[in-house]
C-alpha cells in the first residue's frame, strides 16, 4: 500500500509541475517574453546598433522585403543605398507575406522580420565601403542589395 501512495504523490507532483510549466499567468504571456527582439511599437522593433543613438535625428529609409504574389521573385524594394560616413539612418523594414532578414554581415546587421511585420533599425555608418545586403533564406533566389558608404 505504501508504494501506491508514494507513486500517487510523485505522479501528482509531476502533473502539478507540468501544469505550472505549460499554464501560467496571461500577463506573462502578453509581456512579449520570447526570443524575438523587444517591440517598442505595436508592430515594429527598434534595434540600437550604435552607442546611445535614437531614431529622432536619423534619416529615414523605407525598405520592403517582397515576395510578390507567389511569383518566386524575392527582392528588396530599395536595394541600392548610398550613405556618408557618420550618417545615422533609420531603416523601416517590412516583410510582405513571408519571413525575411535584412542582413549585412560586414556591418553586424541582422534583423529578422516576420510575415506582415515591420521592424525598425537605427544604424550609424562609421566606415566607408561597399557592403552586401542579403535576405538569408532567399539570397540564392536573388534577394540581395548593396549599401555603399562614402
Amino acid at each position: 500500500m505504501r508504494k501506491i501512495t508514494t507513486l500517487s504523490i510523485i505522479l501528482t507532483l509531476l502533473a502539478t509541475l507540468a501544469l505550472a510549466a505549460c499554464g501560467g499567468d496571461d500577463a506573462a504571456e502578453d509581456s512579449g517574453s520570447s526570443d524575438a527582439p523587444v517591440s517598442t511599437e505595436s508592430s515594429s522593433t527598434e534595434t540600437e546598433t550604435d552607442s546611445g543613438s535614437t531614431a529622432g535625428d536619423a534619416d529615414s529609409v523605407v525598405v520592403s522585403a517582397q515576395d510578390p504574389s507567389g511569383s518566386g521573385e524575392y527582392k528588396f524594394s530599395g536595394n541600392e543605398f548610398t550613405f556618408s560616413v557618420g550618417e545615422k539612418v533609420q531603416f523601416k523594414i517590412t516583410a510582405e507575406s513571408e519571413f525575411h532578414t535584412f542582413t549585412v554581415d560586414d556591418l553586424d546587421i541582422d534583423v529578422a522580420i516576420d510575415a506582415g511585420d515591420t521592424e525598425t533599425l537605427t544604424f550609424t555608418f562609421d566606415k566607408a565601403g561597399e557592403y552586401e545586403l542579403i535576405c538569408i533564406p532567399h539570397e540564392a533566389l536573388g534577394m540581395k542589395g548593396t549599401i555603399t558608404v562614402k
